[in-house]
């Protein structure tokens, strides 16, 4: 549970630093993103609730949607916001608005098999029905949006080192992509452990949202004169 907890708190954090960012600039991928961290923050605050008291199909309702399938895919439309043609986000910005809203309704009414979410495995999908259209975003969603946050801070920290941008610049999309993975893998070893390797999971969280938070912090400050 506290790890949970202190991942839910680093990505509240996290999200506002990128708010404010956001505020100052009026660049829209600091706003997806600040949305997508509080995402992330919310899913580890039901994971935090369902570590302390047993999960029950609240909070699996809402960790699996906002953890299992959101998280990821909007950290990454914040990526097409800064690397793609405006009208490409936008699109991808409406085309997920929609996914989000099919999935929210699926999530809502899915049937849950109450009895396995005493496992970790259970927590982390086995609990409802393969092939479902919940279960499949989770797939082809996470998938996607990691390739794409992974891919797009790995190829702009490649871009800025190639161009010698500026140290912070590279220094910030490494650790974003370093964190990114770390994330992804703390999900999948989660579920390969099974019983009680959501206490993992949390772990993996609060190490990868630490690494993303400090890579965006190094902006203007590593590698720069005050």
């Amino acid at each position: 549970m506290v790890l949970a907890v202190v991942a839910s708190a680093l990505a509240a954090a996290f999200a506002a630093v990128v708010a404010f960012r956001f505020a100052k600039s009026r660049r829209p991928a600091f706003a997806v993103w600040s949305f997508g961290l509080l995402v992330f923050a919310a899913a580890a605050a039901f994971q935090a609730a369902g570590e302390a008291n047993g999960f029950g199909e609240v909070t699996f309702r809402g960790f699996y949607l906002l953890g299992g399938v959101l998280g990821v895919i909007y950290l990454a439309l914040g990526t097409v916001f800064l690397l793609a043609p405006r009208n490409v986000a936008r699109a991808s910005a409406l085309v997920l608005a929609v996914v989000t809203i099919l999935l929210a309704v699926d999530a809502a009414v899915i049937p849950v098999d109450a009895a396995r979410l005493t496992t970790a495995k259970g927590v982390l999908g086995d609990a409802i029905q393969h092939g479902t259209l919940l279960y499949i975003g989770v797939v082809l969603l996470n998938i996607l949006g990691t390739v794409i946050l992974v891919g797009g801070s790995a190829w702009s920290a490649y871009r800025f080192f190639r161009e010698r941008a500026g140290a912070d610049r590279v220094v910030c999309n490494v650790l974003l992509t370093v964190g990114a993975l770390i994330i992804a893998f703390g999900f999948s070893t989660a579920k390969t452990l099974g019983i009680g390797s959501l206490d993992v999971l949390g772990g993996y969280e609060a190490i990868g949202i630490a690494v993303m938070f400090a890579g965006f912090l190094s902006l203007g400050r590593v590698g720069r004169h005050a």
